[in-house]
């Protein structure tokens, strides 16, 4: 007999709320989610329809324009950026990983520290091509590298890029510290490791510093959410909205102004929400989203990469951008580097349909990569632990900071998702995906010590791109490649070269 009242599985007996929170939960917020997907999706549509891109047909020079871009950043006999080189790495389930390195010579960046760069979305390795032009990038004393994430230019495709992306992450990196060490100099065993990522590398990188903080001394994170947080403010944000309206339903006439206070409290996450739009729009069926990607001659890529560049619009050019997205072409495919190495068969799949690039490319919003608890692989485990044996027995940056932490961590309060390591986060106050209030405001609590938040007023998203903005990644990654302790607090000197430049948090 069944206990407790209860009758089968519709629920019909359930407590008025909890039928209320189930109903909510199988129809209504689906039906909003996907509503609201489509209505962002007509909005882009429409948007690139009034502007006039959704109409622009390319020249035969623009054409010819887009061909050399692909040639020069994806063949695979040519250097894609003046001192890089192409290569590959082999993953444990056989897939590969592409990347860029300046270890183009046995006497280029052999010795200083090991940088690995991870892009965003819709981006690639070359995206950092900005920050590798600039004068003060240590090119010649770093050992540089700038890794496409898989689905994205010429690393292989994962057909549900979710925490596996961690696993592969973590296994190339630590690839990266062995074959550096290797090449070391021996007096510069102690190299330190640094992460930069921007974007959907910013995402990564959180995770990483959070959940494997052995693999890196420090994380140089741009204008990326820190997930945990950002849902934290949501919550927080709701549950203030919900207690102020309560108090308008208890006596609307004597309380109607707590109507409009609860709505100005909600404002941020409803400012959020519609800056999210594009990610809703991205759950639709794959052919609304690969419509979306390559719809009006590709207008809504087009129109990401130019507001790239921000006010600095005369360095934007479309063909170049494209090519750097859209990863290599079906020439570019059939390039070999010097040791015989080529690009997969799913590469080549993506490089035969722009419309198949795209969908893999947001394949990252619909697989749970910036949200899934991370289960790591018995391999992932096994190495993190060796790396970080390796490390307690020298005098490495990474083995003098967990020491000098391990006995107080013991006595922090920390929240899910917190770094447990330093991290400098470079962030563009002017983000028009990212709202400060939603996904910033609260990062002191999540940073580990060591750890500042530095705040550029007139940038938007793409930091690693905008004149302004690259100056000062590469003022942050050239103060790290110098050697000797790694800086903690960097304002004062990214105010060198960006003004107006200022601290929000240091910890």
């Amino acid at each position: 007999m069944p206990r407790n009242g209860s009758h089968g599985s519709n629920g019909s007996n359930l407590p008025n709320p909890a039928r209320r929170s189930s109903l909510i939960q199988r129809v209504v917020w689906p039906a909003f989610f996907y509503a609201f997907a489509l209505f962002n999706f007509f909005f882009y549509i429409l948007l690139f329809i009034r502007s006039g891109a959704f109409f622009k047909k390319d020249t035969e020079q623009e054409q010819l324009r887009f061909a050399i871009s692909r040639d020069q950043f994806w063949n695979l006999s040519k250097q894609p950026l003046p001192a890089f080189q192409h290569a590959f790495f082999k993953l444990r389930n056989g897939l590969r990983l592409h990347y860029l390195t300046n270890r183009t010579t046995e006497s280029t960046a052999k010795s200083g520290n090991l940088f690995v760069f991870l892009h965003g979305f819709p981006d690639s390795s070359v995206m950092w091509r900005f920050c590798m032009k600039e004068p003060g990038m240590p090119i010649q004393s770093a050992r540089i590298v700038c890794l496409d994430l898989p689905n994205y230019g010429g690393s292989d495709t994962f057909e549900k890029p979710d925490t596996t992306v961690l696993d592969a992450v973590t296994e190339f990196i630590i690839a990266m510290r062995e074959e550096h060490e290797e090449a070391a100099d021996e007096d510069n065993k102690d190299f330190s490791t640094v992460i930069v990522g921007h974007d959907w590398g910013c995402i990564v990188g959180f995770r990483l510093a959070a959940d494997a903080p052995e693999l890196a001394d420090k994380f140089i994170l741009v204008n990326g959410p820190h997930v945990g947080l950002s849902l934290a403010n949501k919550d927080r944000v709701i549950a203030s909205a919900s207690k102020i309206f309560k108090q308008f339903q208890a006596a609307p006439s004597q309380n109607f102004g707590c109507l409009v206070k609860s709505f100005n409290v909600m404002k941020p996450l409803i400012l959020q929400t519609f800056l999210f739009g594009y990610i809703f729009a991205f759950h639709l069926p794959s052919f609304l989203v690969k419509y979306l990607g390559t719809g009006g001659n590709m207008a809504f890529l087009r129109g990401a990469s130019r507001s790239a560049h921000g006010k600095y619009e005369d360095e934007w050019n479309a063909q170049d951008s494209l090519a750097a997205t859209l990863g290599p072409g079906i020439m570019e495919v059939e390039t070999r580097t010097t040791s015989g190495e080529t690009y997969s068969a799913s590469v080549r799949l993506r490089a035969e349909s722009h419309s198949e690039a795209f969908w893999h490319q947001t394949a990252y919003y619909r697989n749970g990569l910036a949200t899934k608890h991370w289960v790591k692989s018995l391999e992932t485990v096994a190495d993190l632990y060796n790396l970080e044996s390796s490390t307690s027995a020298g005098n490495s940056p990474l083995h003098r900071r967990s020491s000098s932490s391990a006995s107080s961590a013991m006595f922090t309060d920390s929240y899910e998702g917190c770094l447990k390591a330093p991290a400098t986060i470079l962030w563009g106050e002017k983000d028009i995906a990212l709202s400060k209030a939603i996904c910033l405001d609260g990062i002191g609590d999540y940073l580990a010590k060591g750890s500042e938040v530095v705040l550029l007023p007139t940038t938007g998203h793409w930091t690693p791109v905008e004149k302004e903005s690259r100056a000062a990644v590469v003022k942050v990654v050239s103060l790290c490649a110098e050697g000797g302790k790694l800086p903690a607090y960097v304002t004062k000197h990214v105010e060198e070269v960006y003004t107006g430049a200022n601290t929000m948090v240091k910890k």
